[in-house]
This record gives structure tokens, sequence and C-alpha cells, in this order.
């Protein structure tokens, strides 16, 4: 089942336009880095020194879900796709059949566990409605690049995801009771701090 659906999205799928979305979404240079930037400046913009703190407080959350990430990765070492079906899969910076990668390194998708770390945190933190639904979509979107490009199997991104979710909540609840300026974001579920 995990490979069929793997096939399915990475060879079904295949569009050129597609190639380039989600080859843009996986990459963290190309997306996940100018979006932080975009954030810095909303959260700057809406919160001032306090949107600085927790765009920090974000950047951490993501920083210690890579470890965590690269520690299941270690207990579990279970390959990539790209890896055991190069022969199968489509891919678009190998050549056919090249092997992607480590080969023990594709158990959780650190992509997906940063994705959903990130959306959990804010979610909480913000308390806004209008946060949850476009960051989870994010999320869910940068986590099916990874599918689509064959860099993990659909469990490996599912168990990112659910470990990046538990994450996110973790670091948004000690956020809100150890760090003071965290509960600011709780009055008035997150209104407006410019001041």
């Amino acid at each position: 089942m995990d490979e069929a659906l793997l096939l399915w999205i990475n060879q079904a799928w295949a569009h050129p336009l597609l190639d380039i979305f989600f080859s843009i979404l996986s990459s963290r240079r190309a997306f996940a880095l100018p979006l932080a930037m975009v954030l810095l400046l909303l959260f700057t913009w809406r919160w001032r020194k306090a949107g600085v703190q927790l765009w920090l407080m974000m950047l951490l959350v993501a920083g210690t879900g890579d470890l965590l990430g690269n520690g299941l990765k270690h207990i579990f070492a279970q390959p990539r796709p790209c890896y055991v079906l190069a022969d199968q899969v489509r891919q678009l910076h190998y050549l056919p059949g090249q092997p992607c990668g480590g080969t023990l390194n594709g158990m959780p998708s650190n992509h997906a566990l940063n994705g959903f770390a990130v959306a959990a945190f804010l979610t909480i933190v913000l308390r806004r409605r209008g946060w949850s639904a476009p960051l989870f979509a994010i999320a869910v979107l940068v986590a099916l690049s990874r599918v689509y490009l064959a860099k993990h199997y659909p469990s490996q991104i599912a168990v990112g995801a659910v470990v990046g979710t538990l994450w996110g909540l973790a670091a948004a609840w000690l956020g809100l009771h150890y760090l003071p300026f965290m509960r600011r974001f709780q009055d008035k579920g997150g209104g407006d701090h410019r001041r």
C-alpha cells in the first residue's frame, strides 16, 4: 500500500508544472527560508518586539524538530524510496535508476515534521483560526512534495506529521507556561500588540 501510493503520486501525477511547484516547496532555500523571512516581517509589523521573539521561538521549534527527526532517523534506520526503488521512481535531479542520498535516513520526514510542528505551534500560540488553515495547508503541501519527489514514503510523511504536530503542541504549551512574552498573544486571541 505504501509503495503503491508513492508510485501513484510520483508517476501518475507527473506534470512539468507540478515538478516545478513541488521542487520549490521541497527546497529549504527556495521556499522555507523566504517563508520564514515573510513571517519575520509580518510578525515584526504586527507585534514589534514580541513578534521578533515569537519568530525566534518558531525557529527554535523548527531547529529542535530537525534534531528530533534526525534522532528518530537513526533509531528507525529506514530507507528512502528514491534509494531502494531508484529503478522505478521518477527523480528530477538524478539519472534514471540512480539512487539518491543515504540509505537509512527516511523515517521520519523532517520536512513534514517541521512543517506540522510550526503550524501547530503558531496555531496554539496565536489562537487565530485565520492562521491555522493556511499554516496546515502549507505543511500538507510540503509533505506531499516529498512523496511526489520520491524522497519519502507516505508512511514516513505521516510519522513526521504526527511527531511534528505533537512537538509543536508541546513547544506551545511550554512557551505559554514559562515564557511571559508568549502569554501576550493569548490576550484577546492574539490581538494587535503594536505599542
